[in-house]
């Protein structure tokens, strides 16, 4: 019995005595397998950032092709200097932009693509104010050419006439209409009253239903403040109506006026690296409407002036 015990434990030492080689073996090969797997994991990880950062520069490269730039229409070009004509003297306007169309004013205000669309040249029979822009496809509208043209012995504003009606104010005539007091961008808000004033007289015959000053419903849409780097003034307004004995006749009209620019002032500062921010600080002017200048509304439906 004491012999069969004694090869037991002198067996279990035996076995005791060779783990501690095996048990380094073995770590030494799972470290050597971690190792193994941590620079493979490396490796897939960098292959994974080197792809998401050539597939960022392809779509980056892609979208940056693709999308043109936007720029603006060249503005049109008047054919006659500024300054005093002949009566009858013709202007062609023109711009270089392939495709753009030409839209221009005689009034004062800002011509939008609502206003006249130039189609052939512009006789200069009155002392006025000319004023154009140009839109092409795909661009954005250019900045604003304006001409003065005096023309000898007359003047811009003509005295509107009196409009006769058989009692009935038709849809589509033109009422003639002046602005009441001055106006700036900087003061005025969206919601705002426009003041504006009948400028003729509405007859039934030989009576007068709708006299000259009579107040007519207009109100502010666009009112922007001059800003930074050169940018405008804008105030736009829309006629609503004009009331006669109790009755509100509906009015369809508006115009805008834009003050004037200084985009090139501006442009110059910054191209200069030393006041480049003084580019920034250069302002447009504020949009200034006078009182008096006149404006054009049209009567949307037919109106009874007489009950």
């Amino acid at each position: 019995m004491k012999v069969h015990l004694l090869v037991l434990v002198l067996g279990c030492t035996s076995a005791f005595a060779q783990d501690p080689g095996t048990f380094a073996a073995q770590q030494a090969q799972q470290a050597t397998d971690q190792t193994m797997q941590q620079a493979a994991q490396a490796n897939a990880q960098a292959m994974q950032q080197m792809q998401q950062a050539q597939q960022q520069a392809s779509t980056t490269a892609t979208t940056t092709a693709t999308t043109p730039a936007v720029v603006c229409t060249t503005p049109p070009q008047f054919s006659v200097k500024a300054g005093t004509v002949k009566a009858g003297t013709t202007v062609r306007l023109k711009s270089r932009t392939h495709y753009a169309v030409i839209y221009y004013t005689t009034n004062g205000w800002t011509p939008t693509t609502a206003s006249r669309r130039y189609d052939g040249p512009i006789p200069i029979d009155a002392t006025m104010q000319l004023q154009a822009i140009a839109i092409a496809p795909s661009m954005l509208r250019s900045p604003i050419s304006s001409a003065k043209y005096s023309v000898p012995g007359t003047q811009p504003a003509m005295q509107a006439s009196a409009i006769s009606t058989d009692g009935v104010l038709r849809a589509g005539t033109q009422l003639q209409l002046v602005t009441g007091s001055n106006i700036n961008s900087k003061t005025v808000e969206v919601g705002d009253a426009f003041p504006l004033l009948l400028a003729q007289d509405v007859t039934v015959g030989e009576r007068v239903v709708l006299p000259k000053g009579t107040p007519v419903d207009a109100v502010i849409t666009v009112a922007d403040h001059a800003g930074h780097a050169g940018v405008p003034g804008d105030v736009a307004f829309e006629v609503h109506s004009i009331t006669v004995g109790g009755k509100q006749i509906t009015l369809k009209g508006g115009e805008s006026l834009q003050g004037a620019d200084h985009y090139g002032r501006a442009m110059g500062f910054l191209l200069v690296p030393v006041v480049g921010i003084a580019g920034l600080a250069a302002h447009g002017d504020e949009a200034q409407i006078k009182a008096g200048m006149t404006v054009t509304a049209a009567v949307d439906v037919d109106t009874p002036l007489q009950s």
